[in-house]
């Protein structure tokens, strides 16, 4: 049997619940600030770094015309890595995402 974090659920259900596009930016906080489990937190920091970095590079490319049109082929990108980062998670395996797994980890000790 699983062991119960601080929210009663999972660790990997609480996990994967940070990864669902629009609810998962809400249940990324509210994880991050109520759970105890340092992996659920690891996830939810991951998660909202990505989503950050979605939101950032959204706005960059949008700056110019020719660029916004990469804006969708960022989102379509962005939303099947937060399904595999789901899907991973659900499984109870942690995946460090090449570029954001070293931010994860600083935020992580500081929070």
């Amino acid at each position: 049997m699983a062991v119960k974090a601080s929210t009663s659920l999972s660790p990997n259900i609480a996990s994967t619940l940070c990864y669902i596009p629009v609810v998962g930016f809400v249940a990324a906080i509210v994880f991050l600030i109520v759970e105890k489990n340092t992996t659920v937190r690891w996830n939810a920091i991951q998660s909202l770094l990505l989503g950050l970095g979605t939101f950032v590079l959204d706005l960059v490319l949008g700056m110019t015309i020719v660029l916004a049109l990469l804006v969708p082929i960022v989102n379509i990108a962005s939303l099947v890595v937060t399904l595999v980062l789901a899907v991973k998670a659900y499984q109870g395996s942690t995946v460090r995402l090449p570029l954001l797994g070293g931010w994860t980890d600083k935020v992580s000790k500081k929070v």
